[in-house]
Formats: structure tokens, sequence, C-alpha cells
């Protein structure tokens, strides 16, 4: 498979270049010359298979590679992923099950099995790996009888939200996803406001996923929505460290299906508790910052469908702070984890 950027479709790459960088000469980040081409069928194929096996031919197919779902479970453990079912249509998919209860683990896994590097921020792998993991939790969804969901997830550097967006183009049953931020919410200025600062500077916060001032992976939106033109005047704001406000026409298309809230620190320290008092189950901090999101978006649009929340840390790896919000040590909350 051959890849150019966001900035290019002139130029073209190797997959053991683009695999290996996370941007080309031109500073773009890599995308697959034709994004490959995913039929109904196909998806439809993909996810009447185990997780395992989901993961392993949604990666054949972005890779062209030969993966069986017992690679997969060398990988990464035969159940990595797993979905509780929480109260008013709300599953928690959580992407942590491994000894260092985080989804960073499943994604080095993988990388490692397609031989790829998937370290540095923007690299196509990193964007490819998420998209066949939400396959395959749509999967188990699957089994348990839900069709369709909402998706909601922390921001971050947008990777996870625009690895959402691909998936959903290419026959993922994702209905809205919700970007969750907290003081550092650049995209909800640029979706909500129609603008966003350049030159903002990132919050320091209990969720460090979610501190990223200028999410590096919005250029691959702009991109999706508007292409290389669009892509050249969002660069030339930030050159500039000025304020980028796309034409209303691209605005309406990168609002198209995406949801932002704003979950405030605070709040995190009221939700993990209040979470855990009703439903019996314990998030983490940034578990609370999606779980807060998607309630923000259910209170605005009045839509209250499957949803799942995407988790990609256990509160095993945020002890202090899930300590802290309950009011309690950390070893007590080892002892409520089991």
């Amino acid at each position: 498979m051959l890849y150019v950027t966001t900035r290019s479709n002139r130029d073209v790459f190797t997959a053991q270049r683009a695999l290996q960088d996370n941007r080309g000469p031109d500073g773009g980040l890599f995308l697959p010359f034709r994004m490959p081409a995913i039929t109904p069928e196909e998806a439809e194929s993909l996810l009447e298979r185990p997780f395992n096996g989901c993961v392993a031919q949604t990666l054949n197919l972005l890779f062209r590679s030969d993966l069986s779902a017992v690679d997969v479970d060398f990988g990464i453990g035969r159940h990595p992923v797993r979905l509780h079912s929480l109260p008013h249509r709300i599953y928690a998919g959580e992407l942590w099950h491994n000894p260092q209860w985080n989804y960073a683990s499943i994604l080095s896994g993988l990388s490692e099995k397609l031989k790829i590097n998937p370290k540095l921020p923007g690299n196509w792998a990193r964007i490819a790996v998420r998209i066949a993991v939400l396959f395959g939790l749509f999967s188990q969804l699957r089994e348990g009888g839900v069709e369709e969901a909402d998706v909601a997830l922390v921001c971050g550097d947008f990777s996870g939200p625009i690895s959402a967006i691909y998936a959903r183009q290419w026959g993922l049953p994702v209905r809205n996803i919700i970007c969750c931020c907290n003081e550092n919410h650049s995209l909800w200025d640029l979706l909500c406001h129609g603008q966003i600062r350049t030159n903002t500077v990132s919050v320091q916060t209990a969720v460090p996923e979610a501190d990223v001032a200028l999410p590096e992976d919005l250029e691959r939106l702009v991109q999706f929505c508007g292409g290389e033109k669009a892509v050249e005047h969002y660069l030339d704001c930030c050159r500039k460290g000025g304020t980028y406000t796309p034409p209303e026409a691209l605005l309406h298309r990168m609002r198209d299906g995406l949801f932002v809230s704003v979950v405030s620190s605070q709040r995190l320290k009221s939700t993990i508790p209040n979470v855990f008092r009703s439903h019996g189950y314990l998030l983490s901090s940034a578990g609370a910052l999606a779980y807060g999101g998607l309630l923000d978006y259910r209170a605005k649009t009045g839509l209250t469908g499957n949803a799942v929340v995407l988790l990609d840390r256990g509160p095993q790896g945020d002890l202090d702070f899930v300590a802290r919000s309950l009011g309690v040590s950390g070893d007590e909350v080892l002892k409520i984890l089991g």
C-alpha cells in the first residue's frame, strides 16, 4: 500500500516509510493513497467475528497483513477488551485489561505483531490499530444484541475521534462521536464558536491524555472534511499563531456527527463517587471525563440511545486520584476492585 500526506497527494511513500515515521517531508501526516475500501458486506462479516478474530481481519484489510486470531491472542491476550453494562443503555468499553491497565499496552502488542512503530504521535499505525480495536469492540456489542451506538471518548490529540470517524466511514455502526475535553477545550471552541486559537497553551490537569492545547490529529479532520486547500489555510493560521476560522461549509462538515463537551476537573471528583455509589462501578479520571461528556451530550440533545464510553485507562492505573475522589485509601480502592 502506498501513502501520501494530509498536505499533498502528489508524492507517494512506501508503507515502511509511513509506518515508521509520523510525518512526511512536507510535515504532513501520512494517509493511505487510497483509503481502504471496506464494503458493507465486509464490514458485516467483520462484526460477526469474535473480538480477536475481528481485530485480526480488520488489520489485515488495513495493512494487507496475514494475522490470525491466535496472533492477536499472543499479542494482547485473549480478553484484553471487555464491556461492562451500566444503567441507561450505557456500556463501559474497557480497553485496559492487561498488566499495565491501559490501552497503550494493546497498541504496543498489536504494533509488534505488525512490525510497525506505534510510539510516534500522529503515526498512521496508531489510527489503524484504534480502528481495528473499535471494530472488535462493536463485535462484542453485537454479541449482546446492540446493533449501533454513540461513542464517547477523551479528545486528547484527536487520534481517538478521527479513528472513530474513519471507522464510521468504513461501515462501523457508530452514530454520534462525543469528544470530551477538560480545561483544554480547543476543539469545543472550534466546533461551538467556529474558531480556534492556534497559539493556545496547554493547562495541566488530572487527565494528562486530555491536556493537549492544539490537537495534532485535528489536521486529519480538516483534510477529511475539506481536502488539501483547507489544510493549507489551517496551517497558514498555525504558522502565524493566529485564530483559525474555517469557512461555514467546512465547519458544517466538521460538525456532522461530532459533538464536543467540556467537563471540568472539579466535576471529575464528584463523577467518580457518584457513579460508584449509584452503579457500583469505578471510573478513572479519564473515564469520568468521557462519562461526564456523554451525560452532557444526552442532556443537550435528548438522545438516549445505546452509547459506549471508551476507557483507555483502568482505575488501577489512576489509583491516587480515584482514592482521593472517594475519600478512601489506595488499598481500599484495590479491595473494591478485587
